[in-house]
């Protein structure tokens, strides 16, 4: 006699042979040949064990599918399944039962299996357990107190914040979309040309009429530079004339100073010779000396006509010149250069952005509201704007010193009223340092009744500010 021992519920450890299909996530199928209740064998030498997967069971020419987890037992390649439903279990069991018994499993079992109700789980509580539920339980009039002080603090908080949201949706008109923005010039180039030499760097403070890009065109320069030429070639040359008039003047000179002497020394009966002589010399018409009288009258001739050009051609240079300075980019007003857009040698085409300069003007805050608050809103209100800067949280105050109405793609696509707010408690300068440009901000106007609502309550926090401080 061979006497065996084994643990309650044996069904859950022989394994039975009989093909099962199991297909991997990764859509790989495997079939598993010994199993059990328990779990089954995973077959192959593969490291990786699956932890869901999809088991078939084959019957009557079909396969009944349901999804299964999988937990490997430590140390073996045993798969246990892990949280079958009550259908997949009693499924699985129809088949083990009829691989034991020899017979094959009827129709009506897997029907039957298929149908089963989910696991039912008692709903009855013992007096035990009832007992150990109350036994720390707090006094019914106790809780009563303590829930009645949560519902009214709870109550409190929600109709104060209801309260407060209403207050402000009535009272106030907010600003949507509203940012920082500073007074930004673009400068633009007034003719193609290449940039030639950028003088300024971004954050440097420039002056009004300060040149800032040079920009020139190679037709410009090589006409600038053959009028030049032309102006030094007539320079040497008037210079050269005026040497050589210079010279035939000395030789007249000389020839009346002898003709001169000649008349003081001369006899009593030559002097009249000699007087008629010199005034033939004076008047240019001594035969002696006509030929040098008409080379020097040449020569001027020739100084005057040189000079005639000079002075047109000084004037075409000044022309070139003023042209070209008309390319170079020159600052419209004081301010700071922001932003450069071109690079050396680079070509700009006419109306092409050079740079961005700021002037010195506060920056504002703008924003869009809806033209249905058109008549709440008008130049001069006081504005509140809430900025989160580097200082923290900072409520500065402001007004409207611009409201137009019309479109602007920045701070909305819809037609409304666009406002413009200056700051009134900061200086141009603390405005570019604090404010930095395009920073989100929060404006809010108060309607009219609610600021003569604030003012009594300033006067009323005053008036017993000042009761308190009178003595008794």
């Amino acid at each position: 006699m061979k006497i065996r021992h084994e643990r309650p519920l044996s069904d859950l450890s022989f394994q039975v042979c009989a093909p099962l299909g199991l297909e991997l996530a990764r859509g790989e199928r495997i079939d598993i040949k010994n199993w059990s209740l328990r779990g089954f064998e995973f077959p192959g030498d593969s490291d990786i064990m699956p932890k869901e997967a999809i088991l078939s069971i084959p019957f009557q020419g079909v396969d009944i599918r349901f999804p299964v987890r999988l937990v490997a037992e430590k140390g073996s390649r045993f798969l246990c399944f892990d949280g079958l439903s009550g259908r997949q279990r009693e499924t699985l069991a129809v088949f083990y039962h009829s691989i034991l018994s020899g017979r094959m499993a009827s129709t009506n079992d897997v029907i039957t299996s298929l149908d089963t109700p989910v696991d039912l789980v008692p709903m009855e509580e013992t007096e035990e357990e009832k007992a150990a539920a109350t036994a720390n339980t707090v006094p019914r009039p106790a809780r009563i107190l303590a829930m009645s002080l949560i519902y009214f603090v709870v109550a409190v908080i929600v109709f104060s914040t209801l309260g407060k949201g209403i207050y402000a949706r009535v009272a106030t008109i907010s600003v949507e979309n509203a940012r920082i923005e500073a007074p930004l010039t673009p400068l633009l180039a007034a003719q193609g040309g290449y940039v030639d030499e950028i003088l300024v760097e971004p954050g440097d403070d420039v002056r009004a009429g300060q040149v800032l890009v040079r920009v020139e065109t190679p037709e410009g320069e090589a006409n600038l530079a053959e009028v030049r030429s032309r102006i030094s070639l007539l320079e040497d040359r008037i210079e050269r004339l005026r040497q050589r008039a210079e010279g035939y003047a000395n030789t007249l000179a000389a020839v009346r100073l002898s003709l001169v002497d000649a008349l003081n020394t001369s006899r009593p009966q030559d002097r009249a010779a000699n007087l008629m002589a010199l005034n033939a010399f004076d008047g240019r018409y001594a035969a002696d000396h006509q030929a040098l009288f008409d080379v020097l009258t040449n020569v001027e001739k020739e100084i005057e006509d040189t000079d005639d050009e000079l002075r047109r051609l000084r004037r075409e240079r000044g022309r070139l010149r003023s042209a070209a300075d008309a390319l170079h980019v020159m600052a419209p007003h004081d301010g700071t250069v922001t932003d450069i857009h071109v690079l050396d040698g680079q070509f700009v085409a006419r109306g092409g952005a050079v740079l961005l300069m700021e002037n010195v003007s506060s920056r504002v805050a703008r924003g869009w509201v809806d033209q249905s608050m058109s008549a709440a809103l008008y130049t001069g209100m006081a504005i509140t704007v809430t900025a989160n800067t580097q200082l923290g949280l900072q409520h500065l105050s402001g007004e409207i010193v611009e409201l137009e109405a019309g479109i602007d793609p920045d701070l909305s696509p819809d037609f409304g009223m666009l406002i413009s707010v200056v700051f009134t408690d900061l200086t141009p300068e603390q405005s570019r340092t604090e404010l930095p440009h395009l920073m989100p901000v929060h404006i809010e106007a108060s309607r009219p009744w609610a600021q003569r609502v604030r003012h009594y309550q300033v006067r009323v926090r005053l008036w017993v500010e000042d009761w308190y401080d009178v003595p008794a």
